[in-house]
């Protein structure tokens, strides 16, 4: 795929946020070539956008959010998947609240919204972003590492303090049919155990059964997972969505010990001082590359039709 992509037409759903409990109203709409990723306020004043982009990460404590100029836009990383997952290039958010629906807690219900909308293609060319060498980011007992390959390939390992969970592990090459079938559906999750404290924080106020898998004492208490390794395999949701912040598809495989945001954030934030120093530098050796195929004829049709 080589043309950049965006949506036919608006859609709109409507929820509660994860973290702040409020209602929240949300409208994909199309957007120019090179636009990327791009939330607006519509509740504030004069409208405010922020854009998706690693410098606007301002937490990334049990969700990612962004912001600029006091303007904050919460917990973006199920969406942003969704984008990454089904090859959205350009697109408008517009919301009416701070913080992006949670739906069913997973990005299959934005999966659906694109899908039935469908995507058009974009006079554009699509950049990727391929890692040329070897990138890590540790802390504690936690890292994450990026190393060179052909396509995206995620290797993915949690350690659960649970004993009915312990360690789980999955690898994917994540291509968009992969994406769709094995990860979009995995939702987030939780622990009854840390719930008085979380919501002591003002987080996980909307949470619930309907929106998370939640773990008690004796295992899931909220029906059978989606898939036995749906834990980890949420994770693997997240890094898609943190690592779309650099706003371009990343070819290389990512490998994964009980990362989370902070350290997904903290790897995107690393290629993308490899990119700004390759632009500042342009003579020095590239560790990420920057390339884009021809673009299609413009007759031929888009791989993915609306569902």
């Amino acid at each position: 795929m080589s043309h950049q992509r965006t949506l036919q037409k608006a859609t709109v759903c409507e929820g509660v946020g994860l973290h702040t409990g409020r209602p929240v109203r949300m409208r994909l709409d199309s957007a120019p070539p090179n636009s990327g990723v791009v939330f607006r306020r519509i509740d504030l004043p004069k409208a405010p956008i922020v854009e998706a982009k690693p410098g606007n990460v301002i937490d990334v404590h049990h969700a990612t959010s962004i912001g600029k100029d006091g303007v904050e836009i919460r917990t973006i990383e199920h969406l942003m998947a969704a984008f990454a997952g089904l090859g959205v290039d350009n697109v408008l958010v517009e919301l009416d609240a701070d913080e992006v629906p949670a739906m069913d807690g997973s990005a299959a219900p934005f999966v659906e919204m694109i899908r039935k909308v469908g995507l058009r293609r974009q006079m554009a060319p699509r950049t990727y972003l391929k890692v040329k060498e070897r990138l890590v980011v540790e802390a504690d007992r936690r890292s994450i590492q990026i190393v060179p390959s052909e396509r995206l390939q995620v290797i993915y390992t949690m350690r659960f303090d649970h004993p009915m969970l312990g360690e789980q592990s999955v690898a994917f090459d994540l291509t968009r049919e992969t994406f769709v079938r094995e990860i979009a559906s995995c939702r987030t999750y939780g622990f009854m155990k840390d719930v008085e404290e979380l919501r002591r924080r003002n987080l996980a106020r909307g949470g619930s059964f309907e929106n998370a898998v939640v773990i008690g004492e004796g295992g899931v208490l909220n029906g059978d997972l989606r898939f036995r390794d749906e834990l980890v395999r949420h994770k693997v949701l997240d890094l898609v969505g943190d690592l779309y912040l650099l706003g371009k598809p990343v070819v290389g495989t990512v490998i994964a010990h009980s990362a989370g945001h902070l350290l997904h954030t903290k790897l995107v934030q690393e290629i993308q001082r490899h990119l700004d120093l390759h632009h500042t530098a342009p003579t020095r050796n590239s560790v990420i590359e920057r390339w884009a195929r021809p673009l299609l004829e413009s007759g031929r049709p888009l791989e993915v039709a609306p569902s």
